[in-house]
């Protein structure tokens, strides 16, 4: 396996900014749905599935772009396909509003976080194989989004909690924090 040392400069920066951006994304659909939730219930039914799937399909290009861009990159990020599609589907689920007509908001919001927990141990466990030292924390994240999807899935109104939204927004400092940790210098 390689070391951490081996992994090409591009390939390090890529990472690290493609998780920072994403973070970012998590944190801003978390605030963004607070306070939508805060100002106007009417507003809120009409706008959260917007919010929620236009952050998704911008976050799932997040990951999909480096992924083309890493193409001659001789280690190659299956996760960030894996992710980058995972999130984009269900951008595209919430903007369509088909599938919330079977679910509500949080079910089907907390159905993604599960799944993208499954892709964070999936991503910890190529890292551990490829050499990087702190795979752990991929991991750590993952697991603190199944928590923050039961706290998410528990919501039995129409509405998401603010105490689901700040759980998001926790979530998406996790992912700031993995990327700065993940591929340290």
């Amino acid at each position: 396996m390689t070391s951490p040392a081996g992994f090409e400069p591009g390939f390090r920066k890529t990472v690290r900014w493609t998780l920072f951006t994403d973070g970012v994304i998590i944190i801003v659909i978390g605030i963004l749905g607070a306070l939508l939730g805060a100002l106007n219930q009417v507003l809120y039914l009409a706008y959260f599935p917007s919010v929620i799937g236009g952050g998704l399909l911008v976050s799932g290009l997040n990951y999909l772009v480096p992924y083309a861009a890493l193409k001659k990159s001789t280690i190659r990020p299956r996760w960030f396909l894996f992710i980058g599609i995972l999130n984009s589907i269900f951008g595209v689920l919430f903007l369509t509003r088909i599938v919330l007509l079977l679910f509500k908001p949080s079910i089907l919001t907390g159905i993604w976080m599960i799944f993208a927990a499954c892709a964070r141990a999936c991503m910890a466990f190529e890292n551990f194989r490829a050499g990087v030292g702190k795979w752990w924390i991929t991991l750590t994240v993952g697991g603190y989004m199944l928590f923050a999807a039961a706290v998410m899935m528990t919501n039995t109104s129409e509405t998401v909690s603010i105490q689901s939204w700040i759980s998001m927004m926790v979530s998406g400092m996790f992912i700031i924090n993995e990327g700065r940790k993940l591929f340290k210098e």
